[in-house]
């Protein structure tokens, strides 16, 4: 009985301690949600082969940790009802933004390069979906995030959705963000249910 009790203690154990650790880690990602406003304040000329303006929107930010950022545009509002978005990130605040090559591209789900991805962009060719990035970024960097439409002359609002492994600071910042404590409950309901489960079959056993 003694034997067949340390084999439960061995397998509960690590499932335990793995719990904790990842509610940890989820407790310190910390999501943004952001309403981007793409309006005639920023914008480029002959640099869509189609013709028009491209339309653009920089945000300025700077990390406190590195790791995964995950930029998700959820929803848009935009002329003639296109979900055709592109995320641009510059480590390079001098650039000269949408005509130069950025850091990191996302022109949808798999479809970019930089900061992790894997090289999937085809030059112009368009894919009219929501940009949705999973990239890495480093600390303690100042980056400027560009958010458009490469459809050309369109402006509206997109809604973003960005998570990070900590708090990043910018002035360009209105939406006020909210630690994610869901990782962390279930964290804890997991452990709970494998010590009960440790006891039970204690008790059973004994």
């Amino acid at each position: 009985m003694h034997i067949y009790l340390q084999k439960i203690k061995f397998l509960l154990a690590p499932l335990l301690v793995a719990s904790i650790a990842w509610g940890a880690v989820q407790l310190n990602s910390v999501i943004y949600d952001l309403e981007v406003d793409i309006d005639e304040t920023h914008s480029v000329s002959d640099f869509n082969p189609i013709g028009g303006l491209t339309y653009y929107n920089p945000m300025i930010f700077t990390t406190s940790v590195g790791g995964e950022f995950v930029f998700e545009n959820y929803s848009s509002n935009l002329t003639a009802g296109t979900q055709d978005t592109s995320l641009l990130i510059y480590d390079n605040l001098e650039a000269n933004f949408i005509i130069d090559e950025p850091l990191i591209f996302n022109d949808g789900p798999n479809i970019g390069f930089g900061g992790g991805q894997l090289d999937t962009f085809q030059g112009f060719e368009r894919y009219n979906e929501p940009f949705n990035a999973s990239i890495t970024l480093s600390a303690d960097t100042t980056y400027a995030a560009l958010f458009s439409s490469f459809s050309p002359d369109t402006t509206g609002s997109m809604h973003v959705r960005l998570t990070a492994p900590g708090q990043i600071s910018s002035a360009d910042l209105v939406a006020i963000p909210e630690l994610k404590d869901t990782g962390l409950w279930i964290a804890l309901i997991v452990g709970f249910f494998v010590a009960f489960c440790y006891f039970k079959v204690k008790n059973d056993i004994l």
